[in-house]
């Protein structure tokens, strides 16, 4: 950790590790950021975050003295090293609290979508390798990210083969988030907060964001997309886009290391 600086590992596509990421930015909180790729860095993961209650898991927040592994705590870090309005608020925590369980509960059961897609789809496979890995061989690595991707749908327990009921869950909560922003919109709680960054990010798991924002392949947009859901909330799609176009500032970029 050079000079002190924080170093952020983060899964870029993750809507958990853009919620760090957009807590961190809102603040201009300086960071170092660390790219973590599922299964063949996994050892690489727990090392740097060391031993948890838990499984090693991103985004995580390495700093001198701690590392912070959820995202929420990486939003109150940065409130309260941060100079920019509060993300959350004092007096409404535990609303905005309500939105992340609902926003976490939701992408972990929208998690098996996502994963089945992938392993469905040679070209996105190929592009879930590291970057450095040359086009030319890719092809030839398909077996080692269909192995990789299985891996962590064991890691997650997901069942992949249930589509009905990870689809009826993200249906619901995109419904209610709907009637929350006919109550009180653009913002869910009157102002721009941790709790917009939780939904917003959560609309990545139906039309994912402009690669301005997040950069995917096109095969991995077309995994992570659901034509029909995203259909029936284009309202909801454009609310996100214009969330990120007002209040997403850039952040650090990856270090090569």
């Amino acid at each position: 950790m050079a000079n002190g600086t924080p170093r952020l590992v983060v899964l870029p596509i993750s809507p958990w590790s853009e919620r760090a990421r957009w807590a961190l930015d809102h603040h201009a909180i300086r960071y170092e950021l660390l790219v973590h790729v599922p299964f063949m860095g996994e050892r690489r993961l727990r090392r740097l975050v060391g031993a948890g209650p838990t499984r090693a898991t991103v985004p995580a927040l390495l700093l001198q003295d701690q590392v912070l592994r959820e995202s929420w705590d990486i939003a109150e870090y940065a409130d309260r090293h941060g100079t920019a309005p509060a993300l959350i608020p004092t007096g409404r925590v535990e609303e905005v609290r309500q939105y992340n369980d609902l926003a976490d509960r939701t992408m972990a059961a929208a998690r098996a979508l996502v994963t089945s897609a992938l392993l469905a789809s040679p070209a996105a496979l190929e592009e879930a390798l590291p970057r450095q890995i040359p086009r030319w061989i890719r092809s030839g690595l398909r077996p080692l990210a269909r192995h990789g991707t299985r891996w962590f749908a064991r890691k997650y327990q997901l069942q992949l083969a249930d589509r009905d009921a990870p689809t009826a869950a993200l249906r619901a909560t995109l419904l209610t988030l709907r009637q929350r922003l006919a109550q009180s919109s653009p913002h869910l709680l009157g102002g721009f907060s941790y709790a917009d960054i939780v939904m917003a990010s959560l609309l990545q798991g139906i039309a994912p964001v402009s690669n301005d924002y997040i950069r995917l392949g096109p095969a991995t947009r077309g995994v992570w997309t659901q034509p029909a859901l995203a259909a029936e909330f284009s309202d909801l799609v454009a609310w996100r886009d214009e969330l990120y176009a007002r209040h997403r500032r850039r952040g650090a970029k990856a270090s090569p290391s």
